[in-house]
C-alpha cells in the first residue's frame, strides 16, 4: 500500500511518547529498521524509545545506539507505538501499551494496525521502506549512522543480495547508502566474520543432524536445547545456520528447527531458492514471511515436528510441479 505521505505526516505531528518495536528473535532487518528510525526521530527532537522481547544478537552489536534498546514488556504507556519488520504487534510476543499503533513493514499479509501503516511486500527489506520514509521527510538528515543501520538490514534480509526479493530498487538503495558513508566491506565483516568459538561448536552439532528428504529436494537441521546449553552458545547464535542446508545442490527448500527453553516448542526457519514459496508453508503453521524466507513455531517432539514440515513442503513442491507442467 502506497501510504508514505500519511505515515510521514503522522510521525511528524506526534509530540508525545513514541515506542519503536520489532519482532521477537530479531534479525538484521528488524533491528536495522528500528535503529534507523530511532536515530532519525531523535534528530527531529522526538521523544522516542526502542524495545523488543529478545536480546540483540552479538553480530549486530556494532550498530549505533544498539545499547539503547530496552527489553519488553515495559511498564510505560505510549502515545504512539510503531512495529517494524513484523506482520503486526502480535509478532512482538509481548504486551505493548499505547493509545495508537502503527506498522511499517514489507511482509506479505499481516495485520493493519492503523490507516497510517506503510507496508510494501515488493520492497526487498523493511529498511528499504524506512529509507523511503526518511528520504520523503528529510533526506539531508540521513547520516552515515542511519545509512549503516539501513544497509545492514538490506544486506541480511536479502541474504547478501541472493534472495529473489532482490530487485533494481535494492541495488539502487545500496548505492545510495554507500554515497551516505556506508562501508560495505566493513559491515559484511562485522556481521558475518565475528563468530565466537561457541557458535562454531554449536554449528558443528547442528550440521550433525543434517537430514535429506524427497530425493534431495528437502534439507533440514535441528538445534536441540542440549546443544545450546552444552556449547555455551545462545539461541540468537543460530542465525544463518539454515543457509548451510539451503546451499546443498538440488535442495529446493531447507529448514532448521530450534528447540525453545520449554522443550515443547520449536522455532522454525524456512528457506527456498525461488521456485517454492516458503511463506505459504509457514502460514500453514501460523507463521509468515517472504517467498524465500519464512518462519513459524510448532509444538511437539522433534520427529513429529520434522514430519509435519516435510509433509507440508512435499505438498507445495508437488503443487508447483503440476503448475509447471
Amino acid at each position: 500500500m502506497d501510504n508514505i505521505n500519511k505515515t510521514v505526516e503522522r510521525l511528524k505531528k506526534e509530540d508525545g511518547k513514541i515506542l519503536l518495536a520489532t519482532h521477537h528473535n530479531p534479525d538484521g532487518d528488524g533491528i536495522g529498521s528500528m535503529l534507523a528510525l530511532y536515530l532519525f526521530l531523535k534528530e527531529k527532537g522526538k521523544n522516542v524509545r526502542m524495545a523488543m522481547k529478545d536480546p540483540v544478537p552479538h553480530i549486530y552489536d556494532f550498530l549505533p545506539e544498539v545499547d539503547r534498546i530496552e527489553k519488553l514488556p515495559l511498564p510505560d504507556s505510549f502515545d504512539l507505538a510503531v512495529v517494524l519488520d513484523a506482520a503486526g504487534f502480535y509478532r512482538v510476543d509481548a504486551p505493548v501499551q499505547a493509545k495508537e499503533y502503527m506498522r511499517i513493514d514489507h511482509h506479505i499479509d499481516g495485520v493493519q494496525e492503523s490507516e497510517n501503516d506503510y507496508v510494501d511486500p515488493e520492497a526487498a527489506a523493511t529498511t528499504v521502506v524506512v529509507g523511503r520514509l526518511l528520504k520523503e521527510w528529510d533526506e539531508n538528515s540521513i547520516d552515515h549512522r542511519i545509512a549503516t543501520c539501513l544497509y545492514t538490514g538490506l544486506l541480511t534480509d536479502t541474504n547478501s543480495f541472493r534472495h529473489n526479493n532482490v530487485n533494481e530498487e535494492a541495488f539502487e538503495f545500496a548505492r545510495y547508502l554507500v554515497s551516505k558513508g556506508v562501508n560495505p566491506s566493513q559491515v559484511a565483516s562485522l556481521v558475518f566474520e565475528r563468530n565466537k568459538p561457541a557458535v562454531i561448536h554449536l554449528l558443528n552439532k547442528a550440521l550433525s543432524t543434517l537430514q535429506i528428504d524427497y530425493g534431495g529436494k528437502i534439507a533440514s537441521l535441528s538445534v536441540r536445547r542440549e546443544f545450546i546449553e552444552g556449547t555455551g552458545a545462545s539461541e540468537e547464535d543460530t542465525e544463518g545456520f539454515v543457509n548451510f542446508a539451503r546451499s546443498l545442490d538440488g535442495v529446493e527448500v531447507a529448514f532448521i528447527i530450534i528447540q525453545k527453553e520449554d522443550r515443547k516448542t520449536w522455532r522454525v526457519s524456512l528457506r527456498g531458492k525461488g521456485r517454492i514459496n516458503v511463506q505459504k508453508i509457514a502460514k500453514r503453521f501460523g507463521g509468515g514471511g517472504h517467498r524465500d524466507a519464512a518462519g513459524c513455531r510448532i509444538e511437539g517432539d522433534e520427529k513429529t515436528v520434522k514430519e509435519k514440515l516435510i509433509g507440508a513442503i512435499k505438498e507445495e513442491i508437488e503443487k508447483q510441479s503440476k503448475v509447471s507442467v
